[in-house]
């Protein structure tokens, strides 16, 4: 399955204390394969991406492991997608 996932700006400051960590788990999803695409808005607006996951419960379990979703700076939200 896969899944759109977005989020918007920010919702607290500091979260450039964990940027590193973030990167190295960004592409640690897209080595295994999870995180197929990633964007951030140019505006600062917010980011979004593409997940392939067995299910609901694995897309949110892999993005959990983002330091930026884990210390509460982003939330996201999932929307099944298929393919045209």
């Amino acid at each position: 399955m896969d899944f759109l996932i977005t989020a918007g700006a920010w919702k607290k400051q500091g979260f450039e204390a964990h940027k590193a960590g973030e990167d190295q788990v960004v592409a640690e999803l897209r080595a295994e394969g999870v995180l197929t695409a990633a964007y951030r808005r140019a505006d600062g607006g917010g980011v979004f991406g593409v997940l392939h996951c067995t299910d609901l419960a694995e897309a949110k379990a892999q993005v959990a492991r983002l330091p930026f979703v884990a210390h509460g700076f982003l939330e996201f939200e999932f929307a099944e997608i298929v393919s045209l």
